[in-house]
């Protein structure tokens, strides 16, 4: 669903906890939520792209952490901005029983740069989407996009569906993404790539369409590591498969 800043919200019912919410604080809670944590950057690129001025992006953020909204965490070294745009968000403790999450609510004492690098793709495809070519409908990530297949088990970091064309009658496209920081040993993106294949070679009902599989890189010597991995693979599992560099948005 989108909302009325142009961005695609989550699956979250709000309860009667967030009528004293204002809906944009609302959002930004949910999008803290489904990512488990998000930059400042991240959330004025989300949800104040429309706004010059720091200063209601700064004041949100102020409210919502006073009200344990949400937590900042310490702030992480390089990326993108500088000053409070680096700083990172997680659920606070009122944030959590809002958004009805189940199990002990924790935080943890450092960030996590792969859940970043997941929000940062999220970032590109909405700033890309402004341009209309193409809407985000949905956008999954951990385990609402992980999927049993047979036996097999995919884990990817996210499953988007995107829309072309006039909503309802346009074409749809959805893809299974991989955000890789170049960390992963050739074999293990090897054994990825293996069960996404094997997935969709014997277990996959045939009256339904397979995502393809996007590897989303940081670099260009990264993505021609994970082109030969799978170039490495069967013929007929060529066309399952895209790599993009973190900065680029496919011609879908």
């Amino acid at each position: 669903m989108t909302s009325a800043d142009g961005h695609v919200g989550g699956r979250h019912t709000p309860s009667s906890l967030t009528l004293s919410l204002p809906p944009r604080d609302l959002r930004v809670i949910q999008d803290v939520g489904r990512f488990r944590q998000l930059s400042a950057w991240q959330i004025g690129e989300l949800h104040f792209s429309a706004v010059r001025s720091a200063t209601p992006l700064d004041r949100t953020l102020k409210r919502l952490t006073t009200s344990k909204h949400l937590v900042r965490l310490e702030r992480p070294r390089g990326g993108v901005g500088g000053g409070s745009a680096q700083l990172v968000y997680q659920l606070g403790r009122v944030g959590w029983k809002l958004l009805g999450k189940t199990g002990d609510y924790w935080v943890p004492k450092s960030v996590n740069l792969h859940t970043l690098a997941v929000g940062n793709w999220f970032v590109q495809l909405n700033q890309a989407s402004r341009s209309g070519a193409f809407e985000v409908l949905d956008f999954l990530t951990e385990s609402a996009a992980h999927k049993k297949v047979g036996t097999i088990q995919l884990t990817p970091d996210a499953l988007m569906t995107l829309g072309f064309g006039q909503r309802g009658s346009g074409e749809t496209l959805s893809y299974w993404v991989e955000v890789d920081r170049g960390t992963e040993r050739a074999e293990v993106i090897q054994e990825k790539c293996v069960r996404y294949w094997n997935a969709y070679d014997t277990a996959w009902p045939p009256d339904e369409v397979f995502p393809l599989i996007l590897f989303v890189v940081p670099d260009d010597r990264r993505k021609q590591e994970i082109e030969r991995v799978i170039k490495g693979g069967p013929d007929a599992a060529q066309g399952l498969f895209e790599v993009c560099l973190m900065t680029e948005i496919p011609a879908f």
